[in-house]
């Protein structure tokens, strides 16, 4: 299994996330945390669930992360139109400063990979995960165990 492309993808995830390390100071956020930090720097007015879905996370662990942000002094809850129910997240000035150690971090990473490659083989990399982003949200939409008996197993 380890040289398929799903092994392949989970390894160099894993070998970019201990490279840029945000566990280390000064950023000391983890990677779900930082990619939260991100999501919520780039887009407006944006709620938990939205923040749940951009993040691929289960709404409740989204609680659960927007709650520490918040304890470590990096976001702050700000009730949508007097409605104690929903909340809108924003970054402190803290946060701010969080997102733009991250950023540096990973643009370093990002200039030096990029500068490995030509700029055809960049262009055709980025259509390529484009691509298979597309693929895999076709694949929540069918039964994986059903799709395989019919080609009679993984082969």
């Amino acid at each position: 299994m380890k040289h398929t492309l799903v092994f392949h993808t989970i390894d160099i995830a894993r070998k970019i996330q201990k490279l840029i390390d945000f566990k280390a100071a000064p950023i000391s956020l983890s990677y779900s945390e930082a990619s939260a930090l991100l999501i919520i720097n780039s887009t407006k007015n944006l709620s938990q669930k939205t923040i749940s879905l951009m993040l691929n996370l289960e709404p409740a662990s989204v609680v659960t992360l927007i709650d520490e942000l918040e304890n470590a002094g990096l976001v702050k809850r700000e009730s949508a139109n007097g409605d104690r129910r929903k909340y809108q997240i924003t970054l402190t000035t803290k946060g701010k400063n969080k997102v733009n150690l991250i950023e540096k971090k990973s643009l370093l990473l990002n200039k030096f990979l990029l500068g490995k490659l030509k700029h055809t083989e960049a262009h055709k990399f980025f259509q390529t995960l484009d691509q298979l982003t597309s693929y895999l949200n076709d694949w929540k939409t069918i039964n994986p165990e059903k799709n395989l008996a019919l080609r009679g197993g993984d082969k």
